[in-house]
């Protein structure tokens, strides 16, 4: 295909905030009960991919500094760091816009029947913690996990891997499925998995949606980075009094990219840390949420009720439970919550609303020592981590794209003694996704894997991954027994309190 005339293609650039995960490819997994038809898979797949046709593409490199029309990085960023810019490939997505040939993979899919029953991995009913299910279930060993691979091997940008388990007796011989979805980190984003996610859902339920519109033969630009270049040139990095305490993607440096690296691998194999997935059931996280709304409402910061999401009440969770003991008061903790920046350019560009490419920096939360997160009440804390999330701004984004011009960017505080990254997806509802259409009864629950080449584990790590059919809300962590002891123990004691509450108001 690669002979085709170049009018036949769109070359669509990458950005700053794609290459920082060119070495992570990510995996969201589906356990489903019953064997589900992966034929019509296939057809929906197929579907989508030939009408939305960014899907369809390639990854390429550039290494060609003369080549002006298809620079990865803005003139500002190339003024700034010339050096770094031009040691580096830069990256685009190939997007074939005329017909497309019977030999080409427009996405990958693969399929395996699994060696155990489900009992060999979990109990029935779904317990309150559990160990992740092996990430081999949900993705073919071929799928590749860093740029370079996808680009040599001509891979697919989307790649669905289907393992039927065999029918279980321990479980009224029940039939189900694992369900994969992986995909390069470095290209989409959550919200961009989301939205295949959404297409793919309506496909298989032969539903109407409306793909992107087809691009301009030839090099593209990139919404996002057009509007955020404008912003740098306009001097909103100026606005440096909001940066002060700031840490979202700084630049380490290599003596300290090797040391947060060393403080993961240290994380699992000495103080065993592990993928788990932790369930809060819907009548504790209802307890816990409306218990804090009426603490605010009864307090000083009452005029702050409708700002604090559910978001802000569980995240100040975690940081107040996982901290409750065993770490020294005076450990400066810094938590990095992950969250899109899109609304703040959508102004400039709406369609940036609908970018599916990597579009998050860490917002702008204090780093707190252990005995400030003991102090604070904990709908103290969650109005503080809704003020710092409404702080969010531009200024913040410019500051974290500058920083990932360097190789040894990283999201975190290097004066912290630890950091917790935090995700919330659930908005995103990705989780949710409804396989019925293809044969599953129901989603039994999901699974989130980042897999690296050398399968390093990104640890203290807790995913707010969203909601089973029965309201539980699935906590997907990377932490290390100790602090899920202490999660399990939060949520065990929240139970506890609100069956005696409701028995009072009996």
């Amino acid at each position: 295909m690669d002979t085709l005339p170049f009018e036949t293609y769109a070359c669509y650039p990458l950005t700053l905030f794609d290459r920082l995960f060119e070495r992570t490819t990510f995996l969201t997994g589906w356990l489903v009960e019953g064997k589900i038809d992966t034929d019509a898979l296939a057809t929906a797949l197929t579907g989508v991919t030939k009408k939305w046709r960014l899907l369809a593409g390639r990854l390429q490199s550039i290494q060609d500094e003369n080549d002006v029309r298809s620079r990865f990085y803005p003139p500002s960023v190339l003024q700034r760091f010339t050096t770094v810019v031009l040691q580096v490939s830069q990256w685009r997505i190939k997007i074939p816009l005329g017909e497309i040939p019977e030999d080409y993979e427009t996405f990958a899919l693969t399929m395996s029947t699994g060696e155990h029953h489900l009992s060999h991995y979990l109990t029935s009913p779904m317990p309150l913690v559990s160990r992740s299910l092996p990430h081999a279930l949900f993705i073919h060993p071929s799928t590749p996990r860093q740029y370079t691979l996808w680009e040599s091997k001509s891979h697919p940008l989307t790649c669905w891997h289907v393992t039927h388990l065999p029918a279980d007796p321990s479980n009224g011989g029940k039939q189900y499925t694992c369900i994969g979805f992986a995909r390069s980190h470095g290209i989409f984003d959550g919200v961009g998995a989301a939205a295949i996610m959404r297409a793919l859902v309506s496909e298989m339920r032969g539903e109407d949606w409306t793909a992107p519109p087809l691009p301009q033969g030839g090099f593209s630009e990139n919404p996002l980075q057009l509007a955020l270049d404008a912003r740098i040139q306009a001097g909103e990095l100026q606005s440096n009094t909001q940066l002060e305490g700031y840490h979202g993607f700084v630049d380490l440096g290599v003596a300290g990219a090797v040391k947060q690296i060393a403080w993961h691998v240290r994380e699992r194999w000495w103080n065993g840390a592990d993928r788990r997935i932790l369930l809060m059931p819907k009548d504790v996280l209802l307890f816990l949420t409306n218990t804090v709304r009426a603490e605010i409402s009864r307090s000083s910061e009452g005029s702050s009720t409708s700002q604090v999401t559910t978001g802000d009440i569980l995240v100040a969770w975690i940081l107040k439970t996982m901290y409750s003991r065993g770490t020294s008061p005076k450990s400066v903790i810094q938590c990095l919550n992950l969250a899109s920046f899109r609304g703040l350019l959508a102004e400039d560009d709406s369609s940036i609303l609908q970018y599916i490419h990597n579009a998050f920096v860490p917002l702008p939360y204090p780093s707190m020592t252990v005995a400030q997160l003991e102090k604070y009440h904990l709908h103290e804390l969650s109005c503080i981590l809704a003020e710092s999330r409404n702080a969010l701004a531009i200024s913040h984004v410019i500051s974290s794209h500058d920083a990932l011009a360097s190789i040894t960017a990283f999201p975190a505080n290097p004066k912290a003694n630890e950091n917790v990254v935090v995700s919330n997806v659930s908005a995103s509802r990705i989780l949710e996704s409804d396989w019925s259409a293809i044969g599953a009864a129901r989603t039994v629950c999901g699974y989130r894997y980042q897999l690296t080449p050398k399968e390093v584990l990104i640890t203290n790590a807790v995913y707010i991954a969203g909601r089973l059919d029965d309201g539980s809300l699935v906590l997907d962590v990377s932490l290390s027994k100790e602090r899920i002891d202490l999660l399990v123990e939060g949520v065990l004691k929240l139970k506890a309190v609100g069956e005696q509450a409701d028995v009072e108001a009996v």
